[in-house]
């Protein structure tokens, strides 16, 4: 039971990849259900217990049903080990040019990512900030070491951005 005199009945209780499954499950069957990790509490607390488990509760006038649907989720995705490993080194970007989310391309097999003019110029720009900062080096005068150091890694970073901006 999750709270005395509580309307909800506890339908699964396991690992929190399986609870999320069953909670999916559910609520694609029109039953609403409610996930409770008591680890991920503890965890927030600052007691952690890692043999702690996913609860998945639902409605007492669901539970019937919610039960057969537990039972009948997990007799479906049944799966030997082999199945599994399958599944797993099948990449479905291999079968896809790219992907793409709302019809524009997330992902160019073969291609490399781009740069902006902008960021060209963002880095150009940082590069010869931070070699203007560095300049009263050159004429013998004295700097402060944070200076020298952040207009250093400044430079540095730019100058490794531009090179790969150019380079194919």
């Amino acid at each position: 039971m999750m709270i005395k005199d509580s309307n909800y009945e506890r339908v699964y209780a396991g690992s929190e990849i399986n609870a999320n499954y069953i909670k999916n499950y559910l609520e694609d069957a029109g039953i609403k259900s409610v996930l409770r990790n008591d680890k991920e509490s503890a965890l927030r607390g600052g007691f952690g217990n890692f043999e702690s488990e996913a609860l998945v509760f639902v409605e007492k006038e669901n539970l019937i049903k919610a039960k057969h649907l537990v039972e009948k989720a997990f007799a479906e995705a049944q799966h030997t080990d082999t199945e599994l490993e399958v599944e797993a080194s099948q990449s479905r970007l291999e079968e896809e040019k790219n992907v793409s989310s709302e019809g524009r391309p997330l992902i160019q097999k073969g291609e490399k990512p781009k740069r902006s003019k902008w960021n060209l110029i963002l880095n150009l720009a940082l590069l010869v900030y931070s070699l203007w900062r560095l300049y009263p080096l050159t004429q013998g005068e004295e700097l402060s070491t944070f200076r020298i150091f952040l207009s250093g890694f400044i430079a540095a970073i730019s100058a490794f951005a531009l090179i790969n901006h150019f380079r194919k």
